[in-house]
């Protein structure tokens, strides 16, 4: 089924938020959630970030504050892979349920710690990218271009996820010819096939208008468009603020198991549903 629809509006609840530090192992983990809440009757996501969780939290603020508006704990990873495996195992323990929210090669970490829960059943992956092989080295230096030649070890394919959310900005993915332009992911891009197992339920969805580094504040979105990520073209900052919005609508409404719809809907910005 195919579907072009129009991007949803208003649905992000001014819900205060509070943010406080919790600590695994003597390292420091970023909490941003709604006051008051029930944990155990909550909903945690931990969320990913790109550069393999290096990137802080803090480049993501719009999108995470969105995301704990609409009643969510958002917890963001530690780039380190064994912290980031007993953030998920206390989590599990502490909130109604965990779901992976990841961005590009944030992918990466995500997987291996499914893949050691069996109570993760839901995840979703925004432009998932797997960059091990353009770390690789050739002749003891640096190879950007191993991507071309990909013969390393193969991601990991989920083994216990029932449902999977697929976001990808389309522009990160697209050629042209006039002006010429290279795009962003395709020669690391994770495709689904590489990493869902074929009893899992898969939403895809593409952002028509807008790049890769679109969902980062708009400081650092603007520093990535004028440089080597290009997203939505006007650069407004309305626009930009409306579209991570609408990533924080897809992700609500796939947790909560409701129907996308074209309610409400806002002109000029569109996205495509394939299911």
């Amino acid at each position: 089924m195919l579907m072009l629809i129009t991007l949803v509006e208003g649905f992000v609840v001014n819900t205060p938020i509070r943010t406080y530090k919790k600590f695994i192992d003597n390292n420091v983990v970023k909490v941003f959630e709604p006051y008051n809440i029930e944990n155990n009757q909550t909903s945690c996501i931990i969320f990913y970030t790109g550069a393999n969780s290096l990137i802080p939290g803090e480049i993501y603020s719009d999108f995470i504050n969105k995301l704990a508006s609409k009643n969510f704990s958002v917890h963001v990873s530690p780039n380190n892979q064994e912290l980031s495996e007993d953030l998920v195992y206390q989590l599990t323990d502490e909130y109604r349920e965990v779901i992976p929210v990841t961005h590009s090669s944030g992918c990466i970490n995500a997987i291996k710690n499914c893949n050691k829960n069996r109570g993760i059943k839901k995840a979703i992956f925004m432009d998932p990218v797997d960059n091990r092989e353009l770390l690789n080295t050739f002749g003891g230096y640096f190879n950007p271009l191993s991507f071309m030649n990909k013969k390393g070890e193969k991601a990991e394919k989920l083994k216990y996820m029932d449902n999977i959310l697929f976001l990808n900005a389309k522009k990160s993915y697209e050629w042209k010819l006039y002006p010429f332009t290279v795009p962003f992911i395709p020669g690391f891009a994770l495709k689904e096939e590489e990493i869902v197992n074929v009893d899992s339920n898969i939403i895809k969805i593409e952002a028509n208008d807008f790049g890769h580094s679109d969902i980062l504040d708009n400081l650092w979105s603007d520093l990535m468009h004028g440089t080597i990520s290009k997203g939505y073209e006007t650069r407004d900052e309305e626009k930009l603020s409306e579209y991570r919005s609408w990533l924080v609508s897809m992700i609500y409404d796939f947790v909560l198991n409701e129907n996308i719809d074209d309610e409400n809907i806002v002109e000029d910005i569109n996205y495509k549903y394939l299911n």
